[in-house]
């Protein structure tokens, strides 16, 4: 049963989490709309209809996305407001520690984590196929980006920021060659491709490393204004649009990595979401001791409440980082989920032991 202490401060938590969560996902949304505004006029008469079950579809994306920092903004808003009405203090005069008064938020936070696991195991994936459906016939413009492909005929992976299917010209290209031992053989950095045909893509101001088989870098560096690279990789595999991985299920994810086994980015993704629902902690305990634990940061709103933003922006730029050295295969896929957890998650703990109970 929870005391009268933990009913007022639940009661206060829960309208600030849903007052953050719809801001952050209509400010998300509003963005987005503008980025698409002229596809939307060019759509006339659908245009509203064909906008809400856009944005109806994604707005679980977006929640899934948001909720760990929406989670650590609340909370945060919620202790500045306690402690700026000495309602913190007084409680603590009270006898009663802050481990005792952050209770209550810490069993509403696993509660959350479930609540963001389920929105991602059964509400997202129902969804997923039509939304991916009406991205594709309605907002695009021929253009994929972030992909990544595994060339197995050649033992290489490919990872393209951008793709037109209209020119057949890739942008900021990234290519992992590989022995058979799993070892790197040779990476290539490139700003543009381009396809010739007869399986011969043309590498602009490209970059190469080469590397014997025990993974050793061997110098010089190549810098060449042009290479031909032979791939396996047509215009045609690369204008085939699949469901985005990260909307389906664990299960779906599961089957995936077995059928693919040689994609990294699938098994990062795996890993992720099993990190992921730690992650509200994670934000927490680094969070919490900003808010409330320095004398002299809790006297200043702002500079308390923009680190806290500032805190999700740099675990959030980590953890894409981390994700994205796991996709090519630089580091392996287990670590890119599990390393930003770990050094989040030890910050976090060192700082909240700080804390003055």
């Amino acid at each position: 049963m929870f005391s009268r202490l933990d009913n007022y401060i639940i009661k206060a938590f829960i309208p600030t989490f849903f007052m953050c969560l719809i801001s952050i996902c209509g400010i998300y949304i509003v963005v987005d709309l503008l980025q698409k505004l002229g596809e939307f006029v060019d759509m006339g008469g659908e245009a509203f209809n064909t906008g809400l079950r856009y944005y109806t579809y994604l707005f679980p994306v977006i929640i899934f996305q948001f909720f760990p920092a929406v989670t650590l903004i609340a909370v945060s808003l919620v202790l500045v407001r306690l402690a700026k009405n000495r309602e913190l203090l007084a409680m603590q005069v009270a006898g009663i520690s802050l481990y005792r008064i952050l209770l209550p938020i810490f069993i509403i936070t696993v509660f959350l984590s479930f609540a963001s696991f389920g929105d991602q195991e059964w509400i997202i994936p129902r969804f997923a196929e039509r939304l991916e459906t009406l991205q594709q016939t309605s907002f695009s413009d021929n253009t994929q980006r972030n992909l990544l492909l595994d060339d197995k005929e050649n033992n290489t992976l490919l990872r393209i920021w951008k793709y037109n299917n209209k020119t057949q010209i890739m942008q900021s290209v990234f290519i992992l060659g590989r022995y058979e031992n799993r070892k790197k053989k040779f990476t290539i950095s490139a700003e543009e491709g381009r396809w010739l045909g007869n399986g011969i893509w043309l590498l602009s101001k490209a970059t190469k490393h080469v590397y014997n088989e025990q993974g050793k870098w061997i110098a010089p560096i190549q810098q060449l204004e042009s290479l031909e690279f032979n791939s396996a990789i047509t215009p045609l595999e690369l204008g085939k649009i699949k469901l985005d991985p990260s909307l389906l299920n664990f299960e779906q994810l599961k089957e995936l990595c077995k059928n693919e086994p040689d994609n990294p980015r699938n098994s990062v993704l795996f890993h992720s979401r099993i990190t992921y629902t730690l992650t509200h902690f994670v934000l927490l305990l680094l969070g919490i001791p900003l808010v409330v634990g320095f004398e002299r940061l809790s006297r200043n709103l702002f500079l308390r409440m923009g680190l806290c933003i500032l805190l999700c922006g740099i675990f959030y730029a980590l953890t894409f980082l981390c994700s994205n050295l796991g996709n090519t295969g630089m580091i392996h896929p287990l670590l890119a989920a599990w390393l930003p957890v770990i050094i989040f998650g030890s910050a976090g703990l060192l700082f909240f032991d700080m804390l003055q109970m």
